[in-house]
């Protein structure tokens, strides 16, 4: 099961995620973003699409992503906005502060209750250290074990922030590798509007190297983007509702 979705104040109400049927993911790099966000104050917007979906549409990763391989088995997008009075650098500090991961909670469909999602997680950043085309690795513990990310900062501005990430080491679950190295990436793009108001844009994909027994698990990517949603939202991460049940 994939724990990082490494990974957004205002109170979520009903739940709202879908499988997509209509246009492929497009994050914000330059023009239109899909999915829409909703309304401010209301539920960010989860979309999940499946390999047969973005093959019959023709997708391929945007350029702005910096993925070099197309072959994408699960994509699951999530966007919405957020009040916060402070600046980029601000978010950014709440972002790379890894070990205050642990107080993130998110909702297990399995298990049906909230679980942790991660025990521990580690080195914390500087905000200043995240410059455009700095990289870091950091982990992350969980119920599977230890598992190192690469972080890389793709864009940096007063008004913009975007950050790549992805699995240097194997993701296990039990006995299975769930994701080889590099099949779990995920691309965050924090936005400055006016009047205080930041949209948050979340993409993030199961490559090659995704066991199919991680692909049918759409409820827990959404969820664990979710969680990581309201923690830079600085909204609780286990208020109900979940996004998805």
């Amino acid at each position: 099961m994939p724990r990082f979705l490494p990974v957004l104040l205002l109170l979520l109400v009903a739940p709202l995620a879908a499988r997509a049927e209509g246009p492929p993911p497009q994050p914000p790099c330059g023009g239109p973003s899909q999915p829409v966000a909703t309304a401010s104050g209301q539920s960010p917007t989860t979309v999940v699409w499946n390999e047969q979906a973005l093959r019959k549409a023709g997708w391929k990763p945007p350029t702005c992503l910096n993925w070099t391989s197309d072959n994408t088995r699960l994509a699951v997008a999530l966007t919405g906005d957020f009040r916060f009075d402070g600046t980029v650098d601000d978010l950014l500090a709440r972002f790379s502060a890894f070990s205050a991961y642990k107080s993130i909670r998110y909702w297990s469909t399995s298990k049906q209750g909230w679980r942790d999602l991660v025990s521990d997680a580690g080195p914390d950043l500087k905000a200043s250290a995240l410059v455009p085309g700095s990289s870091f690795d950091y982990f992350e513990n969980g119920r599977a074990g230890r598992t190192v990310y690469r972080l890389r900062i793709l864009e940096r501005t007063p008004a913009r922030a975007v950050m790549a990430s992805e699995n240097v080491t194997p993701i296990r679950a039990a006995l299975v590798t769930a994701f080889d190295p590099g099949a779990l990436q995920s691309v965050k793009f924090l936005d400055r509007r006016d009047s205080g108001m930041w949209s948050y844009y979340q993409i993030v994909r199961a490559g090659q190297g995704a066991s199919p027994l991680v692909l049918g698990s759409e409820a827990s990517y959404v969820n664990r983007a979710a969680a990581l949603y309201r923690y830079m939202a600085g909204i609780p991460t286990d208020r109900e509702p979940p996004i998805a049940r």
